[in-house]
């Protein structure tokens, strides 16, 4: 199959291809600079959601209360229950993941349980985060 030469001379052409970087430059600059001056949704506040383990099928109520340490880092505990009648907390500290503005991780160890890591993605009014245990892994949504 041969590709019409005027429509390749055209794609190809010096002054086509510095537009296209120029925008593609463009593009990033604006992402970047989004980032650095308008972070994402703060992930302060109350909020309220589900957990569920992909590991075991279990799941529950979920509530939090997230509160800023500093611009890069939180303070969250989660609280909820486990087979409807044992109660659990979940004490985490969230950091900003650098490069972005609604990412956080998290490594907790919890007695009994070994090393949790979370990632965690926030929005206005969405918290999306998933785990990692030594024999667990699942999600938390929550909103507000």
């Amino acid at each position: 199959m041969r590709l019409n030469t005027d429509v390749a001379s055209t794609i190809h052409s010096p002054w086509n291809l510095i537009v296209l970087y120029r925008a593609l430059a463009a593009c990033v600059v604006t992402v970047c600079l989004c980032c650095q001056f308008a972070p994402g949704a703060s992930p302060v506040g109350r909020w309220g959601g589900s957990w569920s383990s992909q590991s075991t099928g279990h799941q529950g109520a979920l509530r939090a209360r997230i509160r800023q340490v500093d611009s890069n880092t939180y303070r969250a505990l989660f609280a909820g229950r486990f087979a409807k009648v044992i109660p659990f907390v979940y004490p985490a500290k969230l950091q900003r993941v650098p490069g972005t503005c609604n990412t956080y991780q998290s490594s907790t160890r919890l007695p009994l349980m070994g090393e949790y890591r979370m990632t965690a993605t926030v929005s206005e009014h969405h918290f999306h985060a998933t785990f990692q245990g030594r024999k667990d892994r699942g999600v938390f949504e929550m909103s507000r």
